[in-house]
Formats: structure tokens, C-alpha cells, sequence
């Protein structure tokens, strides 16, 4: 086993390099592929996303790739679906092995469905009578190892694809992932810095154009041209993590989210917990605005500016045994406060 003072000096090493990220995540700009941005694990949802410091299996993929180690099986298998905002389906399926002494392996496919949308132009606004249907899907890829009994670390690489008719996009991204348990207190700790790659950019034949040269004479061809999209930036976050235990049935969990591209949250939950066999749980978000609202800009203006759709979330799950296999169902709601229905999640996973 490692030395406990490399260990903690890894980990400290770990935080620093995190918080030196964070200089530039507090600055707020725009960012695309916001695809990597919605929550997967029905558990997960159902607590806000605040349990990056204890998440284990499946789920640990998408809120800290260090959970992944904390998977108690040989395998876990699982897979979701989401109703999200505007009928919009997102499936998600992944795996985690455990391969001994070497660590755990996993893989995740995110993918959305956002069924068939009619075709409109100048000419025809009501639609052509051809449909298209956007295709966007990220593949991640973990590593994940326990570095003794109290610190894990995970490592995630993604590669993302969004692709609209005949024009798309593609990117690679990494996370990085700490998990820590003080030895002497009910409280964990994790770290995730996730969504860190370089820009994105949308070509495709449908950016090209034909133009008349302003001025020329009548009968000039038309020259073609393609039009250049801006290049946009991973929505890169940093999440801050924290689980108190109240013995072995409630914990209690908070995440401080800074984000690169919009107002930081802070997310709280607890869970209840009848031994392996079930658990309850609930959750909420709050955006944390640091900022004064401006003279010239309305209190409505300034409320749409900086509120959440995202409220509430609760949820429930139960563990079956079968034999040497168990299968887990997990249900939850994430509430949205306006225009759109809630998400619903239904989640099923099997491990051995």
C-alpha cells in the first residue's frame, strides 16, 4: 500500500490543481455542447447532483469519475431513461468491470432523441414536408482506481458528437475525479473537474451558400461559398462535494458547482437509506448570483437573468438479490418551475 503522506500529498496536489482551474471557470462567458450538462443516474438526479463525495457504480461516470472505485461488485451494468425539456428523450447506458489490483474500467453512451422536425425555408415556413432529426451523443470512457481505503481517484475521456441534418460538430473532453473519507469522521469530500477540452466547430455542406457578386452584370454565375461557424468552448465546471452520515441510514450532502458559462449553484440533498435494500431521497439547486443587478435592467429582466428552471428533486429506488446477481430500480422527478413538464427518470442496472 502506498505511504499515508504521499497519499495526502497527492490528494492536496489534486485540490490545488483543481482550485488553480478555477480562476478562469468563475469568469463567465458562452460555451456549446451543453448536451454534457444534463444529469444521468436516476439516483443522482433525485439528490440534485450533490453526491459527488460518496457516488458509486454506474452514475459516479457523469457527477465524479473517482466513484467508479467504489463499486462493491465484479460488474454493474445499467441503463436509463429520461423524459427531458421539450419531449426531448435521453437515453443513457454504461458499464463498470472491476479488473483487481489494476482499478476499474467503465464505458457510458449519452445519447438524445429529439424525434422528427419538420423543415422550414424562406419559402415554405409551415415546412417543406421533409423532417430531420438531430443527433447527439457523447461516449465516455472511465478509469478509475482506489489508492487506499480512504482515496479514490478517476479519470474520464469523452468523445462528444452533436450533428444537425448535414452539418456537425465533434470534440474530446476529460474529467478528473478525487473522492476522500476522513478516517476519524462520517464526512467525505470529492473533487471533479470535468468537461475540460478544446473548442468545437459546426461544418458540414449545409453552411454552404450560392451568391451573386454584388454588382455584377445579369446572367453572372453564382459563386459558392462556405460559411465559417464560430468555434465554442466545452461547458467546463468544477464541483466541490461534501457527505455527513448520521450513522449508518441518513446522509446528508452539498455541492458547490462553478461554472464557465453560467451563474454558479450550490445543491443540497439527503438521502435515507433501509440498509442495501432501499433508499429515499430529495434534493434542491439554487443559483448563487453574486452580482448586483444593474440600474438600467428590470426587475423582471433581472429575475429571468438569474433564476433556475430546475427546482425540487425527489426519488426512490430498491435493491432485488437473484441468485448472485441483483437488480436495482431507481425512479426520480426533477421538477421545472416553467414552460416545460418535469424530467422524469426510470433507471434499471444489474450487477454481480
Amino acid at each position: 500500500m502506498m505511504n499515508t503522506k504521499k497519499i495526502k500529498f497527492a490528494l492536496v496536489a489534486i485540490l490545488i490543481l483543481s482550485v488553480s482551474f478555477a480562476g478562469t471557470i468563475r469568469s463567465q462567458g458562452t460555451a456549446g455542447a451543453t448536451q454534457l450538462l444534463i444529469p444521468t443516474g436516476a439516483q443522482s438526479i433525485a439528490l440534485s447532483t450533490a453526491n459527488g463525495a460518496t457516488v458509486s457504480g454506474v452514475e459516479s461516470i457523469f457527477i465524479n469519475p473517482a466513484g467508479a472505485a467504489n463499486m462493491g461488485s465484479g460488474f454493474q451494468g445499467s441503463a436509463s431513461n429520461m423524459s427531458y425539456l421539450a419531449d426531448i428523450a435521453v437515453t443513457n447506458i454504461g458499464f463498470l468491470s472491476n479488473i483487481g489490483s489494476l482499478g476499474t474500467v467503465g464505458l457510458n453512451i449519452k445519447s438524445l432523441d429529439f424525434g422528427d422536425i419538420a423543415v422550414t425555408d424562406a419559402d415554405n415556413t409551415e415546412g417543406t414536408g421533409e423532417f430531420f432529426s438531430p443527433a447527439f451523443m457523447t461516449l465516455t470512457a472511465n478509469f478509475s482506481k482506489r489508492m487506499t481505503d480512504r482515496v479514490n481517484f478517476g479519470v474520464n475521456f469523452k468523445i462528444i458528437s452533436e450533428k444537425i441534418m448535414n452539418t456537425g460538430a465533434s470534440g474530446f473532453g476529460v474529467d478528473f475525479g478525487v473522492q476522500y473519507g476522513f478516517e476519524n469522521l462520517p464526512l467525505s469530500i470529492g473533487v471533479a473537474l470535468k468537461n475540460l477540452g478544446g473548442k468545437m466547430e459546426y461544418t458540414g455542406s449545409d453552411l454552404e451558400q450560392q451568391l451573386t457578386p454584388e454588382g455584377s452584370e445579369s446572367g453572372t454565375i453564382k459563386e459558392r461559398f462556405r460559411i465559417k461557424a464560430q468555434e465554442f468552448d466545452l461547458p467546463a465546471t468544477l464541483d466541490l462535494s461534501a457527505n455527513y452520515s448520521i450513522g449508518s441510514t441518513i446522509d446528508l450532502m452539498a455541492n458547490y458547482r462553478n461554472n464557465s458559462f453560467a451563474v454558479n449553484a450550490l445543491n443540497v440533498a439527503a438521502r435515507y437509506k433501509f440498509g442495501d435494500l432501499a433508499w429515499v431521497g430529495a434534493g434542491t439547486s439554487m443559483d448563487m448570483v453574486a452580482d448586483d443587478q444593474p440600474d438600467d435592467v428590470s426587475d423582471d429582466a433581472w429575475d429571468e437573468w438569474t433564476s433556475t428552471v430546475w427546482g425540487s428533486t425527489f426519488g426512490a429506488g430498491v435493491s432485488v438479490p437473484l441468485g448472485t446477481m441483483t437488480l436495482n430500480i431507481d425512479y426520480s422527478i426533477r421538477t421545472v418551475s416553467n414552460y416545460f413538464d418535469n424530467n422524469n427518470v426510470l433507471q434499471l442496472s444489474v450487477e454481480f
